[in-house]
Parts: structure tokens; C-alpha cells; sequence
């Protein structure tokens, strides 16, 4: 852990919540609040990279193009690299003190399942995401 790791003070108080979490789930009400940063931001990327661009109503740059990507020819190479390009320019425009660390790109039948490692280095946070995108 670093010395100069800067705490959210929200983050002590167990009883008040950050932020939704991220998939809605109908078994607990819909709901799942995130009670810590760490947390937050994990569901904030996976929003943000989710939503397409134009989708949400007065920001219509917020979004990645993750989906538009998944229809394009190419060969998985090409598919990596732009799908590593899209996630860093939605991030450095929406969440500039996250840090892209790599994408792996996997295709199993109609879906395409990204593993994305990143970094909040302020934080000390250091975290992988899965995203399923069905095509």
C-alpha cells in the first residue's frame, strides 16, 4: 500500500452509500449500493463503457463505441487494438485518473467477452473488469 494513498472519507462511514452498483439485479429490489469508492468507480467504468455514445440525453459523447465495434469485419487483432482505442478515449475523456493497464479480447460463439485490468494510482486501486458484449 502506498504511503500517500488519499481515502475517500465517505469510505469510513459503513453505513452511507456511494453510489448504485452496477448490474440492476431484480433478486435484492434492483438495487445494489456501492458502500465503497472502490467499488463506485468499478461500476462507473462499467457504465461508461456500456452506454453508447449519443444514448444518454445531453451528453452525447459519454459512452464508448464498444457495441458498434462488435459489428465490424476484422480479424482479432484489428478487433483488439480498436477495442483497446475506444476504451482508453472514453476513459481519458470521462475518467482521466483511471489508467487502461491492457484489454484481452475473447470471442465465444455471439459474444464477445473483454477482460479489462486498470488502475486508479491516487487510490491505490488496482482492478480487473469483465464485460460480456452478445453480438
Amino acid at each position: 500500500m502506498a504511503l500517500n494513498k488519499k481515502i475517500n472519507p465517505l469510505d469510513f462511514e459503513s453505513n452511507t452509500a456511494i453510489g448504485v452498483g452496477l448490474p440492476l439485479n431484480s433478486d435484492i429490489g434492483g438495487f445494489k449500493l456501492n458502500y465503497l469508492t472502490e467499488d463506485q468507480i468499478h461500476s462507473n467504468i462499467r457504465n461508461l463503457l456500456l452506454t453508447m455514445k449519443g444514448e444518454r440525453v445531453m451528453h452525447p459523447t459519454f459512452g464508448s463505441d464498444l457495441y458498434t465495434l462488435m459489428f465490424e469485419p476484422g480479424l482479432q487483432e484489428e478487433i483488439h487494438a480498436k477495442a483497446t482505442s475506444t476504451i482508453q478515449s472514453a476513459l481519458s475523456e470521462w475518467m482521466p485518473f483511471v489508467t487502461l493497464k491492457g484489454v484481452d479480447v475473447e470471442s465465444v460463439d455471439n459474444t464477445v467477452n473483454l477482460t479489462i485490468s486498470y488502475e486508479v494510482k491516487e487510490l491505490d486501486i488496482s482492478k480487473i473488469l469483465n464485460v460480456a458484449v452478445k453480438v
